[in-house]
């Protein structure tokens, strides 16, 4: 295979740029807000009335800095700077710093900080007036501002597109989360918290279920904890299993704007071919529907720019047609450490966000927790350990028993010459005594 030529890295870098700047700045966490199905919406917004404005910006409003006064001109550099670089480093570094603590990053950061403070206060004021101030000011414009917007309408149109394929493919399904089959047919949902690797391996137990649901980037590289098998994969829609008897769920691409278009943005550069694999009819996904989220939603209690976790639409899509679930591999985001695999530097970010913005660990506990009392779902460490206390408490019931009845008849056999030598002895009146 050969290299990737120049332009094709630059054109890598430039996607890659573009997401960056939409996830740490304000584009992606406003699409929070507005729902999957407004895409058409959106994407008629950006062309017909957002993309104008950007030309107007560059052809009107940004020569008009150098011509303001001092002050506001310096003002106008600062809240840019502070928009575009500023904040997002600042989010980036406490995300990072939260969970790294070598020197390399602390200096890495720190270096950031002050060559950016040092911008803000000696480079800003030297050139908000100058002729170079205003061509370096196009030009962060068009790197911050247009890149993204051209990002966001190469996505858009595939969310659309996609959209529009599903409605028409998935009308004619049947849903995957079907009845079970009889007693026995059991489902257990593993999520990725760090408890799937700690305490007793459940490897063997996990494998015991008739249908086992995996999350995403999951592994099974621990196989004695993790187990190794999976009927229903809930993934984002780029990571497609790649065993046919493995049922794909794209679980949130109908919940928000930004979940939507994350299903391409990452690698926008692939947007063609995740779509053509999105349509194939070799790929065999379930997306599950906006209505279904947005109920979820309110039985969670999310706020309004929250939606729940994969986990919590699996759970919802499987007691649907259940009356109890098993789960395991979920602590409800305790702890500094979110999942029990290695992640990059790009997944650690997105799962920071994630945590503290998209979702409320708090209010899906609450609500796992009432199922639970329902008696819907049950944890698979608790089951266990309820089932080894059973075991120990049978074996410490049964043993003893037949240790005692034995003891007992042998003990009678001890005792019964006692007892006739006591009646013959003492029994009877002293004067009978033989």
């Amino acid at each position: 295979m050969s290299s990737p030529s120049a332009l094709d890295r630059a054109l890598v870098a430039c996607c890659r740029a573009s997401y960056y700047i939409s996830l740490l700045g304000l584009k992606i966490p406003s699409a929070l807000c507005v729902r999957a199905s407004r895409a058409p919406h959106v994407l008629a917004f950006i062309a017909c009335v957002w993309c104008p404005f950007l030309l107007y910006a560059h052809v009107s409003l940004l020569p008009k800095v150098p011509e303001l006064t001092q002050e506001s001109a310096v003002k106008v550099w600062h809240v840019l700077t502070a928009l575009w670089i500023t904040i997002p480093l600042l989010v980036v570094g406490s995300v990072i710093l939260s969970v790294v603590r070598a020197a390399g990053p602390l200096k890495m950061f720190g270096a950031a900080l002050a060559a950016v403070a040092g911008f803000h206060l000696l480079v800003v004021p030297l050139i908000a007036k100058t002729t170079a101030g205003l061509v370096l000011l196009h030009a962060l414009f068009v790197f911050f501002e247009d890149m993204p917007v051209v990002g966001w309408l190469w996505c858009l149109t595939h969310v659309v597109r996609l959209q529009r394929h599903i409605a028409v493919r998935q009308a004619k399904r049947e849903t995957p989360f079907v009845p079970p089959r009889g007693a026995g047919d059991t489902s257990l949902i593993v999520g990725n918290a760090p408890t799937v690797t700690e305490g007793a391996p459940l490897g063997s137990v996990i494998d015991s279920f008739n249908h086992v649901v995996r999350f995403n980037s999951y592994s099974v590289s621990k196989p004695e904890y993790t187990g190794t098998k999976v009927g229903f994969h809930f993934c984002n829609g780029r990571n497609f299993p790649t065993n046919k008897s493995v049922q794909a769920v794209c679980p949130l691409f109908f919940a928000t704007l930004t979940h939507a278009v994350y299903l391409f943005m990452p690698h926008m550069e692939d947007a063609r071919e995740i779509f053509a694999n999105l349509t194939s009819q070799k790929v065999d996904a379930w997306f599950v529907e906006e209505d279904t989220i947005q109920e979820l939603r309110k039985k969670i209690g999310c706020r309004f720019w929250q939606i729940p976790t994969s986990g919590m639409v699996a759970i919802d899509a499987f007691l649907a047609n259940r009356e109890h679930v098993s789960l395991h591999g979920f602590n409800f985001f305790a702890g500094k450490k979110i999942h029990y695999f290695e992640e990059s530097a790009t997944q650690l970010i997105t799962s920071w966000l994630e945590r503290f913005v998209t979702h409320d660990p708090s209010f899906e506990k609450v609500w796992v927790g009432g199922l639970v009392q329902k008696g819907r779902v049950s944890f698979l460490t608790k089951q266990h350990e309820a089932a080894e206390d059973n075991a120990d408490a049978k074996e410490a019931v049964e043993v003893p028993e037949g240790k005692m009845a034995a003891e007992k008849g042998e003990e009678l056999r001890r005792r019964t010459p006692g007892i006739v030598h006591t009646l013959l002895k003492d029994g009877w009146p002293s004067q009978f005594s033989l």
